[in-house]
């Protein structure tokens, strides 16, 4: 049996997430609570974009999460990590050959994942704007999902559906190729239009649609370091891996540091 739950607690968070959905002018929203590996609050605002006919938001719906997608790519890598076919201590310049070789120079893996490569990248060049481990800059996970293709021969997709996807049956988690009735558009007020975001599959894109619950499960998983429900879905030594502070020695005092990604 499911826990009984007095649904009325939860009334104040919930009045937050749906207010914070009007000062966003977001057209719906979403709460997961789960305690225990147990699910025990849902509550689903809105639709799904502010057209005429637009779908109600519910536990089917799959919202684009953007930047969260980098713990998604960041998990992918440590698995690599732990199963022996990557070193955070690689040079970047052994899996990313058709950039300049002496441009990348001593740059590391370890200085992708911890946003301080020094390197700026667009199309097939490369340009140093500072020494690795010597200032911060924004993620770049386009090219860890690339180096993890060459690492593995697997893609972050293929890797997650097979570790963790199939395992949870997250199945309204993916990187989305085409239009479906459960995508929730962006808003966009400038353009004053609903709009999805496609892209491939491979996981390298800004394309990564999951619903509130499936969500929920994937933070759930990381709280309790790879366990859920009684069983280890994934080793603790990746979470910890994952989570631990990463950025190089070299890194500046004053400047915050970084495990993957993450703060």
């Amino acid at each position: 049996m499911g826990l009984r739950v007095d649904h009325s607690i939860f009334s104040d968070i919930t009045s937050y997430v749906e207010t914070v959905k009007q000062e966003r002018y977001a057209s719906g929203s979403a709460l997961v609570i789960i305690k225990d590996d147990e699910i025990i609050h849902e509550w689903y605002s809105g639709t799904h974009h502010f057209e005429k006919g637009a779908k109600k938001v519910d536990d089917a719906s799959r919202f684009n999460v953007y930047s969260v997608r980098v713990t998604y790519i960041g998990l992918a890598i440590a698995l690599a990590v732990e199963e022996g076919l990557l070193s955070l201590d690689d040079r970047i310049s052994d899996y990313l050959i058709e950039y300049d070789v002496d441009t990348l120079a001593h740059t590391t893996i370890r200085h992708l994942l911890t946003r301080c490569t020094g390197l700026n990248f667009k199309e097939k060049k490369v340009n140093r704007l500072f020494d690795p481990g010597t200032n911060i800059e924004g993620k770049k996970p386009d090219l860890l999902a690339k180096i993890l293709y060459k690492a593995t021969g697997k893609t972050v997709n293929e890797v997650l559906t097979d570790k963790v996807i199939k395992p949870l049956n997250l199945i309204n988690t993916g990187w989305v190729t085409a239009a479906n009735e459960n995508l929730v558009s962006d808003i966009n007020l400038s353009a004053s239009y609903p709009a999805l975001r496609m892209g491939s599959n491979i996981g390298d894109e800004r394309n990564l649609y999951i619903s509130a619950k499936d969500l929920a499960i994937w933070g759930n998983l990381h709280l309790n370091k790879g366990k859920y429900k009684g069983k280890q879905i994934l080793s603790t030594n990746v979470f910890n891996l994952t989570t631990s502070i990463q950025s190089p020695h070299s890194l500046p005092k004053h400047l915050p540091k970084f495990s993957f990604f993450g703060g």
